[in-house]
């Protein structure tokens, strides 16, 4: 009989033991803020779990892990699939949380116009569903819109839900984050070759200025003395102003180059095939030869 009562006890051990390292499996680890790298590699695999968990139709399971992993490594892709995991869940309070740190973190994202209307939308149903819940007494028999769906009740924006959103930088899931660091390299290009255009402008003017000096004082002793020494000072003066001529050229060609990395809208929708995704490659650097000059660029669009 006690043999008996030692084996049950000990079978409950390990089972009761295995759902605690279960348990604690999905706790969000504690890492010191000093440990950069550490945090970064929790956070993807968390991330990498979330992912998982998301595929498996666990939204649940994918909420806390996308939330844990924000907050050790936060970056917008995590916190946008946090905000649309939790939207569908009906989970209103994290969507919003999610989809306004998103915002924070990318705030040159593309489709900020269409999260922003999407945080509208949370907000407007949080207030219907706090005032329908206040409408209704305290022994409220009927069951809200989100516990008639089976759906967890919607918390208060800003009430402690989950950690907050960290974020992994998952290759092939960061693809909002690709789009932006894009947008921000044209527009460091733009201003690189716009400040090349002013330059080349400022340039063109000063060695202008000096072909005219010297043209003037061709045609000033030619006309006095008319010796074959002014001819040198006309000579002098050519290379200044074909020179000055060429970076002219220059800046026009940099400055629109500069406009059009300023102004053109790429399409950012990533494609399947990463080997054809849109760049542009600019070098640009000025080349004289027998007094002409180049704007070399490079790329694709």
């Amino acid at each position: 009989m006690s043999a008996r009562r030692f084996t049950l006890c000990t079978v409950a051990f390990f089972l009761v033991g295995g759902q605690l390292a279960a348990a604690h499996a999905e706790t969000c680890p504690e890492v010191p803020d000093d440990e950069v790298a550490l945090r970064r590699s929790v956070a993807k695999e968390f991330f990498a779990k979330a992912e998982e968990a998301e595929a498996a139709g666990d939204k649940q399971a994918a909420i806390r892990r996308y939330a844990c992993s924000l907050g050790l490594a936060p970056h917008p892709s995590t916190a946008y699939n946090l905000g649309t995991v939790a939207e569908k869940s009906g989970d209103l309070s994290m969507a919003l949380d999610g989809f306004r740190t998103y915002l924070k973190l990318a705030p040159e994202a593309t489709d900020r116009p269409a999260i922003e209307a999407r945080i509208m939308a949370l907000e407007a149903k949080i207030s219907e569903l706090r005032k329908d819940i206040a409408a209704k007494p305290a022994t409220g028999a009927a069951a809200t819109p989100a516990a008639a769906t089976g759906a967890p009740p919607p918390t208060a924006p800003g009430a402690a839900t989950s950690p907050t959103v960290p974020a992994a930088p998952a290759a092939g899931t960061a693809s909002r984050g690709a789009a932006d660091t894009g947008a921000r390299a044209r527009h460091v290009a733009g201003w690189i070759t716009g400040t090349g255009a002013v330059a080349a402008l400022g340039t063109g003017v000063v060695l202008n200025l000096v072909a005219r000096s010297k043209m003037n004082t061709c045609n000033t002793q030619w006309a006095a003395t008319m010796a074959g020494a002014a001819l040198d000072y006309c000579d002098q003066a050519k290379p200044f102003a074909y020179t000055s001529y060429a970076l002219f050229g220059l800046a026009g060609a940099a400055g629109a180059v500069s406009a059009l990395l300023f102004f053109s809208q790429p399409d950012t929708t990533p494609p399947d095939d990463p080997a054809t995704a849109p760049e542009l490659g600019l070098v640009p650097g000025l080349v004289l030869a027998n007094g002409g000059a180049a704007l070399v660029a490079s790329g694709r669009f």
